[in-house]
């Protein structure tokens, strides 16, 4: 398919043009056919012969071009965690770590901790989506708890876990407008009143079930009231039996709900992830990385979430008493798994990496695909599927 704002406008001034690459745009792949930049957009996608003479070239070199992945779970990256110091320069570290991993895009994750920390995590992401001192890949804040389930804690301070009432519903709110963009809840829908699921979701906040124990009917009549996706799949969550379906089963039967996952061979074995692509259909799983500090850094044995001691080695993130808290996980180590591990064809495993993230957070109408109108967030990858540079609202990084 030839795509193009205006395919007839000749010659341009300052497009670039990617060119020499395979183009997976989310909805199909293109070979001989090249990408037009412009303004920070995706002007065009045409066939090689069609670029404007006057347009600058970069040759992709025969690598693979995707829409720049989007993470809606990142606790921390670079050394730091989000948690430990809510500020617009943390933000600025994280975002940077991850996009060397492909990440164009990404929800700062706050997981349960003081009311005061939650305030200054959401002015952290508001500076950081500010025009004077915007951070390039921040789209939002991702609060995972308090309202959560204190059966399914996880490495979550159970001290700070609490039910909902109106005053936090009033806070959560606030902090929904005081964060720009996006913002993701994740909470226990049985823990939290239905009211209180469609107010935040009328305020434009995200809903997902978490850390909860949620049965299919919970699920159902949370659905019905604002919620729509599912935060790390069999983490932290009732799981599926025979005769008690847990959330687990819910979650995969009911097509309204996206789920997110941690594809890293430790938080869900290969047969079960592998049985949950095949249950959801086209656009409902979606990768995540639930990133800690040590992603993006050199790699430590050892770090802090609040009062626990965490280990790091052999690939996890694991506390003494044996729980897995966060992952060591990058986006482009996701996709890889998803392809050499589960046998995903390379252009669902993109999508579920970008396309379907941005659809789960309502942003499916400007970013997730390459096609005219988007914003040019982009990522090439070499035959091996290691990223080699990034374009954030057109601006390459390599």
């Amino acid at each position: 398919m030839i795509m193009s704002r205006n395919p007839t406008s000749g010659d341009r001034v300052n497009v670039l043009a990617l060119t020499g690459g395979i183009i997976h745009t989310g909805t199909e792949t293109l070979h001989g056919h090249a990408v037009l930049i412009e303004d920070g957009r995706v002007a065009g996608v045409m066939t090689e012969a069609d670029v404007p003479p006057s347009a600058t070239p970069h040759d992709l070199a025969g690598d693979h071009l995707a829409p720049g992945f989007i993470d809606l779970q990142v606790n921390g990256g670079g050394g730091v965690l989000f948690n430990d110091t809510p500020t617009c320069e943390t933000a600025r570290q994280i975002a940077n770590a991850h996009r060397s991993f492909g990440v164009t895009g990404l929800l700062l994750t706050y997981i349960t901790g003081p009311a005061d920390g939650m305030a200054r995590a959401a002015e952290a992401v508001r500076q950081a989506m500010d025009e004077e001192t915007r951070v390039p890949g921040v789209l939002g804040i991702h609060f995972e708890g308090p309202h959560l389930n204190p059966e399914r804690t996880g490495v979550h301070d159970r001290t700070l876990i609490r039910p909902c009432n109106d005053a936090d519903v009033a806070k959560l709110t606030h902090l929904c407008d005081l964060a720009t963009g996006c913002t993701l809840v994740t909470l226990a829908p049985e823990c939290v009143p239905l009211a209180a699921i469609t107010t935040l979701a009328q305020h434009g906040a995200v809903i997902a079930a978490g850390h909860t124990m949620a049965e299919p009917d919970d699920l159902a009549v949370a659905i019905d009231a604002g919620l729509t996706g599912v935060t790390h799949l069999f983490n932290a969550m009732a799981p599926m039996g025979s005769r008690a379906p847990g959330t687990v089963g819910g979650a995969l039967a009911d097509d309204r709900l996206w789920c997110s996952i941690i594809a890293d061979g430790h938080h869900v074995h290969p047969a079960s992830m592998a049985a949950a692509w095949r249950a959801k259909p086209a656009g409902k799983l979606l990768l995540v990385s639930d990133a800690m500090g040590p992603v993006g850094s050199t790699a430590p044995t050892s770090f802090t979430l609040g009062d626990a001691a965490v280990q790091v080695g052999e690939g996890r993130c694991i506390t003494p008493d044996g729980r897995l808290a966060g992952s060591l996980l990058s986006m482009d180590a996701a996709v890889r798994y998803c392809v050499n591990t589960l046998n995903i064809e390379l252009d669902e495993a993109l999508r579920m990496a970008a396309t379907y993230p941005a659809r789960a957070i309502n942003q499916g109408d400007r970013r997730g695909e390459i096609a005219p109108g988007f914003v040019a967030d982009l990522v090439q990858l070499d035959p091996a599927l290691i990223p080699k540079a990034t374009w954030i609202a057109g601006q390459i990084s390599m």
